[in-house]
């Protein structure tokens, strides 16, 4: 028996390294992505190790052992559910957890009549077994064909530790199978050391990849559809989009329906893909507008956007809205206005510069569904000869100086640079806006950057 206990401390102590071994492997992996796969796979882990501790400490009496197995339910629960989300099956929880309960009272009754080990343990080990075991039956029945490897490997070295604690009522109080039995658990947590991670590595590097493509499908289209730089009737318009992301949520566009030129500046809240899906949406619809009403008012589109938009949004159940400024010019070099937005800019030819404030929707695009046309404002100027017109996101007028908000932001010296650049051609003005917002914010940049130069011809 002596050597028994030897080979059985040695065997627990490399059991329980395993298992700290991967609970810090899944505990790094979560903590650098927070994937749901990771996420399960230190539930797994974690479970696994405070089971461990928990039948470590409940040793004595048999009838306690015996209803101190149930710790393990967790564990099971987790590797179900991490075999569940790697097969595309699903668990049915709440009904795993009254059977344990069923099961857990079935043995404190039989605990209760005096019934021995074997018995008070049977029921609790077989519905500790059993989330496994359910979902495991489920993938080889619809999914065993469409596995790869990986994840059928997974999937028997999950069966094989359920099977494994049905042994526990039979094989627990004999001393002489304790050897072979750590060495059974041994062997099958070393299996589910390989198989759990590499599974889990193998789709979400796949999935990192099919949505890195979607990404940059969408950076793209998003590309494409950006105006350039261009020539309007009576107008030299130069543009600048960056955005934070692969992805941004500002928004410019340009048009020109014979004299009826339209400009447009907005901003999605936040930035990434979601707010790019949204300005892409926005863009789409702007555009479809226009297209059928070129002559259309400012405000009336604005308020028609803002109709679309708003029951876009509500379907997917996005909590987004935008900013939007926009601008017709008619002949003569007439701009008429509206929207909501960050003051607009002009420097005059004689260096004097106006600040146009830009409120004439109640709220943002997108934010409220009931809104009338009448609540939708406009206001109208003129650019004489030479005058400029600037119109940019918060993205360059709420830069941070240094990255950090509290050091101020690049708004405050926007006209200053503007004034000072006012002659030079649009872009050596557009160049020295960015060199002054890089050294402003030292490199660091926390939203998308996107503004429109506007210069008159006429």
């Amino acid at each position: 028996m002596d050597g028994n206990a030897a080979v059985v401390r040695n065997l627990l102590v490399l059991y329980s390294g395993l298992m700290l071994c991967n609970v810090a492997l899944s505990g790094a992996l979560w903590w650098r992505n927070r994937n749901m796969l990771y996420r399960a796979l230190l539930a797994l882990w974690g479970t696994g190790a405070l089971s461990f501790v928990f039948q470590g400490i409940l040793v004595q009496p048999p009838s306690l052992v015996a209803l101190g197995f149930a710790g393990n339910f967790p564990c099971n629960l987790a590797l179900a559910n991490l075999v569940a989300l790697v097969t595309g099956s699903s668990l049915p929880s709440k009904r795993l957890v009254l059977v344990l309960v069923l099961g857990f009272a079935a043995g404190a009754a039989l605990a209760a009549v005096g019934a021995g080990f074997t018995l008070i343990a049977l029921p609790v080990a077989f519905v500790v077994a059993l989330p496994t075991l359910v979902v495991s039956l489920r993938v080889v029945r619809s999914g065993w064909g469409g596995l790869r490897t990986s994840a059928r490997a997974l999937v028997l070295s999950a069966v094989a530790f359920s099977a494994h604690n049905l042994d526990f009522p039979f094989l627990r109080f004999h001393e002489a199978f304790a050897p072979l039995g750590f060495t059974v658990a041994l062997l099958i947590v070393f299996a589910l050391s390989i198989t759990a991670p590499a599974v889990a590595l193998e789709l979400v590097a796949e999935r990192e990849a099919r949505a890195a493509v979607a990404i940059d499908t969408a950076r793209r289209i998003q590309a494409r559809i950006s105006p350039k730089d261009a020539t309007l009737p009576g107008l030299e318009v130069v543009t600048y989009l960056q955005p934070a992301e692969s992805i941004g949520g500002d928004y410019l566009d340009l048009y020109s329906f014979d004299e009826n030129c339209w400009l447009l500046v907005g901003d999605v809240t936040g930035h990434g893909l979601g707010a790019g899906l949204v300005m892409l949406m926005a863009q789409s619809t702007i555009s479809s507008i226009l297209h059928c009403r070129p002559d259309v008012s400012p405000s009336e589109l604005n308020w028609l956007a803002n109709r679309v938009l708003y029951r876009n949004l509500a379907r997917l159940e996005e909590a987004r809205h935008m900013t939007l400024v926009s601008l017709r010019r008619t002949r003569g070099n007439h701009f008429t206005i509206s929207g909501c937005h960050d003051d607009v800019l002009i420097v005059r030819a004689n260096g004097t510069v106006e600040r146009r404030e830009v409120s004439y929707l109640p709220m943002g695009l997108g934010f409220v569904g009931e809104l009338a046309l009448a609540d939708v404002g406009e206001d109208s100027f003129v650019l004489e000869r030479n005058d400029l017109l600037f119109v940019g996101t918060d993205g360059i007028t709420e830069a941070a100086r240094g990255g950090d908000v509290r050091r101020g932001f690049m708004g405050d010296s926007l006209a200053d640079i503007l004034a000072r650049h006012a002659h030079e051609p649009l872009q050596r003005i557009k160049q020295a806006l960015l060199d002054g917002l890089q050294t402003f914010t030292g490199g660091v940049f926390h939203d998308d950057v996107a503004f429109l130069l506007i210069r008159s011809r006429d």
